[in-house]
This record gives structure tokens, C-alpha cells and sequence, in this order.
């Protein structure tokens, strides 16, 4: 069935109303605002479509408006609700949409795009991105003791943070929602207006700019879009509630929110709901250039069809308009059904491309906390260590079973931390935390490590310092394995300086307010590790073994399956040829707590072969024994 909302009549405004026995048109001039009273702006009464059922319409090109800007409301039922397609808001007395006329027709205000693409940058393909999960709103730099005082917005995050990543080597941003949202300090899932950036982080120029921005420097931009559910404030509820909302049900979790109705259509073989965020998806692509998608709460949206469409429209979308641009569409799925990017995962092809990792995110924390446990009948510690780095699929502590694998290295998102601290804290509280208690220095709870990074310093106590660059370098160990597993490898900002929680991760609210403390990145531990990491993502993004799918385990210790043994062992990133030829990514982790003055890796593959070493913040002499055919470590 033909859309009932073509993006190409950006005059005819056209909303459904199913709901409602009649809607009106009611704005004026932005200049007017100093007589502001909506109630007396003259009202202009929508048609019924005579295409499509429960629609109405007006054609703001048809009404001799004089040229200027706009702000704009519908009175359905005597009632005020803003246009739910609104591009640009304002806000006073409420949010109404924002329209700009010239020459008697509405237009988008003006953006070149002309030099987005520079000669000789190129965005780099799904297989050599490394994504920064980024929460604009922690994006500020203020060092206050309050650090909400000042919001994070598009400008901030340009002139204040995004050079300091592009030189970092970031060259994929994952941006949490920046559709509009009325939860002003947190992450933003909780949509309002699907096509309008959130009001308080910038405009739709500005948020245009950064993807621009981002793109003359070979930067991708992802878009996390949350299409489970709607804000309670949204526009869609009040205008066509019977279309798109649904009760909330068993399994299908609402978030105290309106859940979208998927499961029959609105009239005819018309699903209002799935048109709205496929058009969603489709209009980001168009107007603002965006090169993926992650799909939240894939679990409770729990439709394929849906989100198949989603994937194939959008990804459609981009390849007609820019069709040597990569495009990847990822699904947050916490049921880790990896088989929803297989060829022919639903009705003969895939739903997604790729999905978020959570058994990896698991399972490489354990590994990092030496906390695999080797059980009678159970696959070894070495076989989930094989399983982590591969794509043969990580293990599963509910059904105690590996997961299934997937078919290529693009369709994983790997990652040690996100956004969702509550389940897996910042990984320097994890780390740092028990080190500290050990050693009598502080609590391993937020305050004293949040002390202890903060004073390393300056304290006199050098134990303090000593304590903190070694959990520094843990986390560099964390980072060197995520780097170099087989998957596209993900961080939450400020992982890479072992940043730590300043309030309650396990609250709701306290951890979405709790942004980046850019300051942190400049005490010596974690100036160290930030540059150490950055290495590890050039060598990321730049070798071309870790841009393939092979990878192979050449040794583990002989006593590393047992309980309290040593925890070292070896792999290789092989680029396809056999393992000791040149030009292969090594690494040599030891995961356990036994410090090592020297080590022998027996049988070395690459002989006497120049290594490089990648990172240095536990760096030792390395060198061949050609008697034994040994390297060892010092």
C-alpha cells in the first residue's frame, strides 16, 4: 500500500487522526513572539484525506504565508498537540514544530553538503570500525564539583572533544538518542518527536554539522533509535492513540512508557506504527546522512517483519542516495540470537546485520577478574577463551552451553562496557576496586575509588599511585584483547582513560547523570593508558589481519584449565596464511595474578622474526632463543 506520508511533499502537512472528529492549523510568525498568545492565532481547519483513511491534511504552499519562520501546533478536540513529523521545535508554553517559508513554500532551512566528502577520505567498512558509544550529554567539559551544571550539546562535543578522539583514532560514533526527548539529564530513551533532534542539544543545523563534521574525517556516525515504546509526552497518543499504542503485555517490558502496536494493521495491510519508524529511519538517512543504526530493546519489539523492514529501507535508503557509503544496522538484543543476521534468518534473508555482544561483554570481565571456573563436564577454561576470541560463539551461563556463532566478523558488536552500567560497571571500578581493599588503601565502593583515582596523584602516599597505573594497565590489557578479537570492537566514552562512577550506577537515574570527568584524563595513570589505547585502536583500524575473520589460539599454559594456575597464553590475528608468517597481529595475555620476571613461550612460531610492540604500558625485552626455539619475555 502506498505511504500515506511521501517525505517529498514537504508542504503538505499530513497527520493521522483516526481518533479525532476534527483538527485545525494554528501558527505564527517567530518574530511575533513578543505577542504570544496561541489561543488568539487564526485557525485553519484540516481536510480529511481522500486517500487515505483516518489522515488529515493541509497544504501549508496553498496558504499565501509570507516568508519567515514559523512555529506551529494542530487543536484537535479543542485541544493543543504538536505536528508528531515536526523537523525543528521550540519551546515556550510546550513544544510546537518549527516551519520555515520562502517565496511562499516551505522549505528546510539551508545546509551545504557540498564538501561533506573529502578527496582522499574515505569512511572506513563495517570490518575496520571501532565504535565510541557516546552519550551527547556527558560531552561537556565542566569540572565542577556539579558536572551537570553544564549540558553536553553538538557544539560542546565538536569544539571541545572531537578532535582529541579523531587524533585518538575513533573512526565510528555511536550516538545514544538524539531524537527528541523530554528527559532533559539522561541518556534520552524515551522519545518524543522522532524527527526532530532533542531540543536540548542542538538544532537540526548543528546536529547536521557534526555528521558533516564527522564525515570530512572519515567518521561514521550511528544513530541509536529507540522504537519499543514512545514517550507518554509524544504527540502520536493524543492524535491516533488507537494506531500506535498497545497495553503493555507479559514480555514485552514498557519502561514506563507507551509501547508501539505492531501486531495488526491500522486498515487494510497499513501498520501505522512500523510506517512511522520505517519513514523515521529512511528521513535520518536523507536529511542528516547517517551511515547505521542501533535498534533498542530489540528483545521486547519482538517482530522481525517490523524490523527486518526497518533494516532493509533504511540501508535501501542510503545506498540509492550514497551508494559507496557503508551502512550497518545493529540490533540490541539481550537474547543474543545471533541467527537474526544469517542470510536467511526471515523470510530468506536477515533482520540485522549485526548485534550487540552481550555473552562477549560477560565473559571477557571474567576472564579479566581471573573468574572462569573449569567444571566437571563442562567445556574447559582454554575452549571459552578460544570461543571468546572467535566468532564460534561465547559461552552461556543459563543454559550452560556456548552460544551459537555467527558468520562474519561485522555481524558481532564486542564490547567490555556501554552505557547500561548497571549490568557491568566502568571497568576501572571493577578492576581498581578489589586492588584498593586488598591493599588497605580505600573502599572498593564508588567514593574510594573515586578518591583514589582523583588524589594518585598528589597523595603522599605513593602506594595510592602505584595501586591505580596497575589497574591502568589491566584495563589496557582488557582493551588489547578487545581490540584484537575477532568482532567490531566498542567502548563507552571515557573507558579509554579509565574513567570511574562519581554516583550510584545501579540507580536509573543517578547513572544516566553521571557524564564523562574529562579531567581525569590528564593524571599520569590515565594519560598513560589513554595513550597506550589509542595505539591499540590505530593498529585496529589500520591492520589488515584484525579486519578478517581468522584468528587461532597457538598456546596456552600447560596447567591453564586448572583452578589457581597460571593464566597466560597466546594468539594470532593470522590474515588468512598459516601462523609464524609476516604480517600477523600477536598477543601474549596474562590474565592471572602471578607476576612474571621472565616467561618462555616455547615452539615460537615467528622465530627470530623484528616484533613491534603495540602499547607500553607493561612493556619487556623480548627476545629469541635459537637454541630452544623460544621467545622470552622480560
Amino acid at each position: 500500500m502506498e505511504q500515506p506520508h511521501p517525505t517529498n511533499q514537504l508542504g503538505l502537512l499530513r497527520i493521522p487522526g483516526p481518533d479525532v472528529s476534527q483538527i485545525a492549523l494554528r501558527l505564527s510568525p517567530l518574530s511575533a513572539r513578543d505577542h504570544f498568545d496561541p489561543d488568539l492565532w487564526p485557525q485553519h481547519p484540516l481536510s480529511k484525506s481522500s486517500s487515505f483513511p483516518g489522515w488529515w491534511e493541509i497544504d501549508v504552499d496553498q496558504m499565501g504565508l509570507a516568508d519567515g519562520v514559523y512555529e506551529y501546533e494542530f487543536v484537535a478536540g479543542g485541544n493543543p498537540v504538536a505536528d508528531p513529523y515536526a523537523e525543528e521545535l521550540t519551546r515556550f508554553a510546550g513544544y510546537r514544530g518549527l516551519l520555515t517559508m520562502s517565496a511562499g513554500q516551505r522549505v528546510r532551512k539551508a545546509f551545504g553538503w557540498d564538501d561533506e566528502f573529502k578527496p582522499g577520505v574515505d569512511l572506513p567498512n563495517n570490518n575496520q570500525i571501532v565504535v565510541y558509544e557516546m552519550p551527547i550529554k556527558w560531552m561537556s567539559s565542566d569540572p565542577s564539583e556539579n558536572p551537570l551544571v553544564e549540558l553536553g550539546t553538538f557544539d560542546k562535543l565538536i569544539y571541545e572533544h572531537l578532535d582529541q578522539l579523531i587524533a585518538l583514532g575513533i573512526n565510528c560514533i555511536g550516538l545514544l538518542p538524539i531524537e527528541d526527548t523530554p528527559q532533559t539529564l539522561n541518556w534520552g530513551y524515551g522519545t518524543r518527536f522522532f524527527f526532530a533532534p532533542d531540543y536540548d542539544i542542538g538544532t537540526p543545523v548543528d546536529a547536521k554539522f557534526f555528521v558533516k563534521y564527522c564525515h570530512q574525517r572519515g567518521v561514521r556516525v550511528f544513530l541509536d533509535v529507540v522504537m519499543n515504546m514512545f514517550a507518554t509526552e509524544c504527540p502520536l497518543a493524543g492524535l491516533a492513540k488507537s494506531w500506535f499504542w498497545e497495553p503493555a503485555s507479559p514480555g514485552r517490558e514498557d519502561f514506563s512508557q507507551d509501547l508501539f502496536h505492531y501486531s495488526s494493521p491500522s486498515y487494510g495491510d497499513y501498520y501505522a506504527a512500523r510506517e512511522f519508524l520505517c519513514e523515521m529511519g529512511e528521513y535520518w538517512v536523507s536529511e542528516y546522512h547517517v551511515d547505521g543504526y542501533r535498534v533498542d530493546d530489540f528483545k521486547d519489539i519482538n517482530n522481525y517483519e517490523f524490523v527486518q523492514d526497518f533494516c532493509d529501507r533504511a540501508t535501501a535508503q542510503s545506498k540509492q542516495l550514497f551508494p559507496n557509503k557503508p551502512f550497518l544496522v545493529v540490533a540490541e538484543d539481550s537474547n543474543r540470537r545471533f541467527s537474526i543476521t544469517d542470510g536467511d534468518a526471515f523470510d530468506g534473508h536477515r533482520v540485522v546485520d549485526s548485534i550487540w555482544n552481550f555473552g562477549y561483554r560477560d565473559e571477557i570481565r571474567k576472564l579479566l577478574t581471573d573468574s572462569i571456573d573449569t567444571n566437571f563436564g563442562e567445556p574447559s577454561r582454554s575452549a571459552r577463551v578460544e570461543h571468546l576470541i572467535s566468532m564460534e560463539g561465547v559461552w552461556n551461563n543459563l543454559p550452560r552451553s556456548f552460544d551459537p556463532g555467527y558468520g562474519d566478523m561485522t555481524c558481532s558488536v564486542d564490547y567490555i562496557t556501554s552505557h547500561d552500567v548497571a549490568d557491568a560497571a566502568r571497568l576501572m571500578n571493577v578492576i581498581l576496586g578489589p586492588m584498593l581493599a586488598s591493599a588497605g588503601l580505600a573502599g572498593d565502593d564508588i567514593d574510594g575509588i573515586k578518591w583514589a583515582v582523583d588524589n594518585a596523584d598528589t597523595w603522599s602516599d605513593t602506594r595510592v599511585r602505584d595501586t591505580v597505573l596497575a589497574a591502568c594497565r589491566r584495563v589496557f590489557g582488557g582493551f588489547a584483547i578487545l581490540m584484537t578479537s575477532v568482532g567490531i570492537p566498542m567502548f563507552l566514552a571515557g573507558e579509554e582513560f579509565g574513567d570511574v562512577h562519581d554516583m550510584s550506577f545501579t540507580d536509573v537515574n543517578p547513572k544516566q547523570e553521571d557524564p564523562v570527568q574529562w579531567l581525569r584524563a590528564d593524571f599520569s595513570s590515565n594519560s598513560a593508558l589513554l595513550t597506550n589505547v589509542g595505539e591499540l585502536i590505530r593498529l585496529r583500524t589500520s591492520h589488515p589481519a584484525l579486519q578478517r575473520d581468522e584468528v587461532e589460539a597457538f598456546y596456552f599454559h600447560p596447567q591453564f584449565d586448572n583452578n589457581d594456575a597460571p593464566r597466560v597464553f597466546a594468539y594470532c590475528r593470522t590474515g588468512g596464511q598459516q601462523v609464524g608468517s609476516t604480517g600477523q597481529v600477536i598477543v601474549v595475555a596474562n590474565m592471572g595474578a602471578a607476576n612474571y620476571p621472565n616467561y618462555e613461550i616455547p615452539r615460537w612460531p615467528w622465530g627470530n622474526t623484528p616484533l613491534t610492540e603495540v602499547g607500553s604500558m607493561t612493556t619487556g625485552a623480548l627476545a629469541f632463543d635459537a637454541g630452544t626455539g623460544s621467545l622470552n619475555v622480560a
